[in-house]
């Protein structure tokens, strides 16, 4: 089994999103997703990133709020695929930690397709109402939002949806939030989405700010994840650090 970390680019992420005491300026954050070579399953993708026509789908106060600084054609999901020999065509699954407009955009890729997108149950019922009511609609877009996808639902907190592939149900950051255990030969990989930001909210169980939708589900997962970490020594990956990123390898190398 392989795993493959995903370049998606570059988005501007306020203090104030990561840090319950920050401000309105912004860090750079990454944008990553996780390509796993599955022996009997296939190609299985976590996270889809943003959109690749973001700057059409993405109204004017999300762009001014998480401003993306880099997303060029290599930051194309399909561009990236096809790096490594892969069409969109050829992904079995999709898995989409939660379903916020960086994390869910690059379903567009996969318009028009049957590929099983997985997500929680929370997330899905939380996505649509947020649409629908306007009332966290910009974290959650229009455009993925749609049920010519072919939505598959998980219900569990913890579930093995393959094998050495591990779901678990952390809400805190949206309703829904799912982290993802990889467990290959000598290494396991940990990651978190935006549970955690960065890795001082894994760490030092720093709170995000206003990216919790739940501080006290936030605590109790972060926990969760703490002890699953050391169970299996995992390599925790908060959802947009950037020196986290940058010490792993990237495509065209990956783990086994």
């Amino acid at each position: 089994m392989k795993l493959s970390i995903l370049d998606f680019g570059r988005v501007g992420v306020p203090k104030g999103w990561h840090h319950m005491f920050g401000s309105l300026e912004r860090d750079t954050g990454t944008m990553a997703g996780f390509l796993i070579e599955h022996p009997k399953d296939g190609l299985i993708l976590y996270e889809t990133g943003p959109s690749p026509n973001w700057k059409e789908h993405w109204p004017d106060f999300a762009q001014q709020a998480f401003p993306i600084s880099v997303y060029t054609n290599e930051n194309r999901l399909d561009a990236i695929l096809g790096k490594l020999g892969h069409k969109v065509t050829d992904i079995s699954a999709v898995i989409l930690g939660h379903a916020h407009l960086d994390h869910a955009g690059g379903l567009e890729f996969f318009r028009g397709t049957n590929i099983p997108v997985y997500l929680h149950r929370k997330e899905l019922e939380y996505m649509f109402y947020a649409v629908a009511t306007k009332e966290d609609f910009g974290t959650y877009l229009t455009h993925y939002v749609d049920p010519s996808f072919n939505w598959k639902v998980i219900d569990d907190d913890e579930v093995e949806l393959f094998e050495n592939l591990t779901l678990y149900h952390v809400p805190g950051h949206t309703p829904g939030t799912m982290a993802l255990s990889v467990n290959l030969k000598d290494k396991n990989f940990l990651m978190l989405t935006d549970l955690a930001i960065l890795r001082e909210n894994f760490e030092k169980e720093t709170p995000l700010g206003w990216g919790i939708r739940d501080y006290e589900s936030w605590g109790k997962s972060i926990r969760k994840m703490k002890m699953v970490a050391r169970k299996y020594n995992s390599i925790v990956i908060p959802g947009h650090d950037t020196e986290v990123f940058n010490s792993l390898k990237r495509v065209p190398e990956y783990y086994e």
